[in-house]
This record gives C-alpha cells, structure tokens and sequence, in this order.
C-alpha cells in the first residue's frame, strides 16, 4: 500500500501486513503522526482511442563505437606547450619586485618608523635601526 503524509507530502510504500485498520504511523521526515486511511481501488483507466499510425522512421545506421567522453577527447589532444620564456619572465619580474620592495623599506627606514613607530620593532628584529642623523 502507497501511503502519503498528510503534512509533509512523503509518500511511503508499506505492506499491507503491516497496515492494519486504525494503526497509527509516524512520518520519517515530519516526526508527526496520523492514520492511514484505507486505499481505495484504483479507477480503472479508459480504454483509449485507436491510436494514429506512427509515421515509419528511417533506421538509422548502427555506430560501431560509442562516443568518446570529454575527458577521452582531451586526452587525445596533445597538451599546448607552455612557453619557458615567459614563465622565466614572470619569475624574473616577481622576484625583482619584492628586492625593490626590501631595498625601498631599507632606504626609507627611518621614513617609515617616523611615519609609523611600531615598524622600529620590526627593524630591531633585522640589526636594524633607522639613521642617526634624520631622526634628529
């Protein structure tokens, strides 16, 4: 027997051993409770009209082989080779960045722990200390 919850809409198949007449049953989902009722037969469908002739299609051809999946057809394509120079070009320009940014934060130490004070304890953490002569 198909039984549906009347809150929820869960729908559950039961045997009908299992169902006798005025047994109450817990919803999994909804936890709340109710009484089956008893199924009523099903209609019995109409007979339907005459169906109309299906236009007869032309068989089509058998395929040997299934389609290839995407993952087999990029397999099968060779992969693009990557250009070395332009990867040596992009780690050139990085690391010549960060150097300029290190020797930006020496030169302009005392700038900077002037700017902001609590930079001097990362400089004294490096040996360094900002110049003598520009604190003054």
């Amino acid at each position: 027997m198909r039984i549906e919850c009347p809150f929820c809409g869960a729908a559950y198949d039961v045997p009908d051993s299992l169902l006798p007449s005025g047994r109450v049953v817990r919803c999994a989902r909804c936890t709340r409770e109710w009484t089956p009722l008893a199924a009523s037969p099903a209609p019995e469908p109409e007979p339907e009209a005459q169906p109309a002739p299906e236009p007869v299609a032309e068989p089509r051809p058998a395929i040997s082989e299934p389609r290839p999946s995407a993952m087999d057809r990029l397999a099968a394509q060779p992969a693009a080779p990557r250009s070395s120079v332009r990867l040596k070009l992009a780690w050139a320009t990085s690391v010549l960045v960060l150097l300029l940014a290190v020797g930006a934060a020496f030169v302009w130490r005392t700038e900077i722990v002037a700017s902001w004070p609590p930079s001097a304890r990362a400089y004294a953490l490096f040996g360094l200390e900002p110049r003598a002569e520009a604190a003054q």
